[in-house]
């Protein structure tokens, strides 16, 4: 049986159409999409019609983790957590990503390859949540203040190195590691390199000899410096990079996913924080933070959308940065067409088009003017199923 989702309003990954449309699926694919005309239908078709609603490909985010999740507290403890109940809670935050509407996500490190071995479970239809690209095991050094969800704990380029080759061969996607620490505290410790150009270089050209793509965990400094000269392919956070790196950034084509929310939410790091100086000295960096991504937005640095571990949260990151200046058209692509070719799926996933993979959302309203309508979910469809229902 064929399902005809119709609304007023679609976004199919790289340009917005409104009057109406029509996205029909057929198993697992897009078969057809319809913009302004009147579909073609059938007798045996299921028709689900929403009316001044839109339609988008599935959401994909670009920098989250299953063992941990910042709304639920200490992610400290939930890394040390016993294997099962770390993987058990793991996936009850994989199906809330899903019911939220993302129905692609890329994890950015994890403990003992768990990662690996959920990915590969979802795929085989043992147990529902988004699709994954997954990193393995995060790589970071003895000296780094931050990436508690970091195992692969090395310093020098060749350890670098083979923990690269582990991940690789255990099959992970992506490469990650951890060039800086953590974002509160006196600046110069905030911006002190933990990986330089040797680590760096070593690791993203493993990663690219293997047909694989590398992020850094990375707020400015030297160690962002190092991350534009050796190739890497995204920066996650760089929460206090520079004019002049975010200039090179853009020049270069390289990904900036700000990860703003994790700070922002009420329920995210800060919600953590008691009241006092420390909570107020955070406060200020987060402003410090916001300004940072305001001018990255205005340059045009390549974007993509992540929750860093807020679980089902990706509509109020993007909610997030429209705040701070940018067009819904640059977010809704930073969560589809751009993300997909992040993960060298172009055309395959984030995107409502004729033979794409049929992973959609249905919002009610007017998505291609408020990214704020994306929390208003009607429908979820991951490979022709549907998953969810508003």
């Amino acid at each position: 049986m064929r399902l005809l989702i119709t609304a007023t309003h679609l976004w199919d990954g790289e340009a917005a159409c409104s009057g109406s449309a029509t996205v029909a699926v057929e198993g697992d694919r897009i078969r057809w999409v319809a913009k302004g005309v009147q579909a073609p239908r059938r007798e045996t078709d299921e028709i689900l019609d929403f009316g001044d609603a839109t339609i988008l490909p599935g959401l994909i985010d670009m920098h989250t983790h299953l063992g941990i999740n910042h709304r639920t507290g200490d992610i400290k403890r939930q890394m040390q957590d016993p294997p099962a109940r770390h993987v058990a809670a793991g996936m009850e935050s994989l199906r809330a990503d899903l019911e939220s509407g993302v129905t692609t996500a890329k994890l950015n490190g994890d403990r003992e390859f768990f990662d690996i071995q959920v990915r590969d479970a979802i795929r085989d239809g043992v147990t529902r949540g988004p699709r994954l690209a997954v990193s393995g095991r995060g790589i970071k050094s003895s000296r780094c203040t931050g990436g508690v969800v970091a195992t692969c704990v090395v310093d020098d380029a060749e350890a670098v190195g083979r923990c690269v080759d582990e991940n690789i061969a255990a099959g992970a996607d992506w490469i990650k590691l951890f060039s800086s620490g953590s974002v509160f505290g006196a600046l110069p410790d905030v911006l002190q390199p933990f990986y330089g150009s040797a680590q760096l270089s070593v690791a993203a050209s493993k990663a690219h000899a293997a047909g694989k793509r590398m992020s850094s965990h990375c707020f400015g400094g030297e160690a962002a410096d190092a991350c534009i000269e050796t190739g890497v392919d995204a920066i996650d956070h760089g929460w206090l990079l520079t004019e002049r790196q975010l200039e090179a950034m853009a020049k270069r084509g390289m990904w900036l996913c700000p990860t703003v929310g994790v700070l922002t939410h009420p329920e995210g790091v800060l919600g953590y924080l008691p009241p006092g100086p420390a909570r107020d000295d955070a406060k200020r960096r987060i402003d410090e933070v916001c300004d940072v991504a305001r001018r990255a937005l205005r340059m045009g640095v390549p974007l993509l959308a992540g929750t860093d571990a807020m679980h089902g949260d990706l509509a109020y990151e993007l909610a997030t940065l429209q705040s701070l200046g940018a067009a819904p058209p640059t977010l809704l692509r930073a969560a589809t067409s751009s993300a997909a070719q992040a993960l060298g799926l172009a055309g395959e996933i984030g995107a409502a088009r004729e033979g794409a993979a049929a992973d959609l959302l249905v919002v009610r309203g007017n998505a291609l003017q408020d990214v704020g309508r994306l929390t208003d979910v009607l429908l979820v469809v991951q490979g022709g199923r549907i998953v969810q229902r508003g």
